[in-house]
């Protein structure tokens, strides 16, 4: 029995032996009056059996009011203990859980939005050198970029992603960089949840962290080999064809170039010079292309000693600049144990001006006109016009 239901049962008790003491009290004078002077009056014998209802009220009213009280007593020192039976086991659970995560490879953590002191694994500070604050004033998405360090680039990923979290309290999962106090960022994978009250109120966000660093990095390097050229670093041909549809598709042909470009006398080098040399000097050819034409200019090896090259909204007068240039840095000589071989390049261009062309027309423009520009003795360039 709880106190307030034993509080509750004293103030009834209390209320029938002060309706008790009543009775008694007016039983006992109406005896007094009708008896009058009767040989019971004036003695003992007349005191108690004139009073002894209200004595007999007043006695039990006493002895109840004892028991009440005691009683109570014994209850509060039992809610008392209870209470701290209570504490030492929430204690000693919030010590068995710190033991827990301190232990675990797992890097968790909660930010009370109450006020309360946020929770966070050592191993957080171990592995980023910052820690989550002790106490959170108001939590907002960008604070809880700040406080996870999120990487510039993956902000607005974090942004869109955690609205939905603290608006609709949403569970969410995601993969972003989180920073180091050294400068440097680990690819993560953050996940965290809202913590709802008995009124649908969202009390603190618990997370986890996993640091999934090496594994993004080896998948992204396999990514890269299946789109890039072992051997030069530039995409392969399959990489460029897909890059090169999609712009197309996305955008328009109209004012690109489709360039290709076929290393002059290569067969002697391989030849002459060995294989080796060969390699050496594809990968040359290589850096030259990467320096002649922009970044955003989609550079490949098609093959062998052929190269394709997709320049996007250049100007014709601009295209021939480009070309003459490219013919000039292409040239070069290679020798090994005294025998020289002279390199230059031949290359076809196809130049789209009209609407509705695609890839298949621009590379067998480009095509034909690298072939005439091997017809026309080599080391030059042609341009075909779409």
């Amino acid at each position: 029995m709880n106190l307030k239901k034993n509080r509750a049962i004293y103030f009834i008790l209390f209320f029938m032996l002060l309706f008790m003491y009543i009775f008694a009290f007016g039983y006992t004078m109406t005896a007094k009056a009708s008896t009058g002077n009767e040989t019971h009056s004036g003695t003992q014998g007349g005191f108690i059996y004139s009073y002894g209802y209200f004595i007999l009220g007043l006695l039990l009213f006493a002895i109840i009011t004892i028991v009440v009280l005691f009683n109570n007593i014994r209850i509060r020192r039992k809610n008392t203990e209870s209470l701290k039976d209570e504490e030492r086991r929430l204690i000693l659970q919030q010590k068995r859980y710190r033991m827990i995560l301190d232990n675990s490879d797992e890097l968790f953590y909660e930010i009370s939005l109450s006020g309360e002191p946020c929770i966070a694994t050592e191993k957080i500070k171990e592995k980023f050198g910052w820690d989550i604050p002790r106490i959170v004033d108001a939590l907002s998405v960008r604070t809880l970029s700040e406080i996870l360090h999120v990487h510039p680039d993956d902000e607005e990923q974090f942004f869109s992603s955690t609205e939905g979290l603290i608006s609709n309290k949403e569970v969410k999962d995601l993969q972003i960089r989180l920073g180091k106090t050294d400068g440097s960022y680990i690819w993560c994978r953050v996940m965290y949840l809202p913590v709802i009250d008995e009124d649908n109120n969202m009390v603190s966000i618990v997370g986890k962290i996993e640091d999934v660093d090496s594994t993004v990095r080896e998948n992204q390097n396999l990514k890269m080999k299946t789109r890039m050229d072992s051997l030069t670093g530039l995409l392969n041909k399959k990489t460029f064809e897909d890059e090169v549809r999609e712009y197309i598709d996305e955008n328009t042909a109209i004012s690109a170039a489709f360039i290709f470009v076929d290393m002059d006398y290569f067969k002697n080098v391989n030849d002459l010079l060995g294989h080796i040399m060969g390699d050496q000097v594809i990968k040359d050819t290589a850096v030259k292309l990467q320096v002649i034409f922009a970044n955003c200019d989609l550079v490949a090896r098609f093959g062998g000693d052929e190269y394709c090259v997709f320049v996007k909204d250049i100007p014709l007068d601009t295209l021939a600049d480009k070309l003459n240039f490219a013919i000039d840095k292409l040239s070069d000589v290679y020798t090994n144990n005294g025998i020289r071989v002279k390199l230059t390049a031949s290359i076809g261009a196809a130049y789209c001006s009209s609407p509705g062309i695609g890839y298949d027309s621009l590379l067998e423009k480009a095509d034909r006109a690298v072939y005439q520009a091997k017809e026309n003795g080599r080391n030059q360039y042609v341009i075909g016009y779409l």
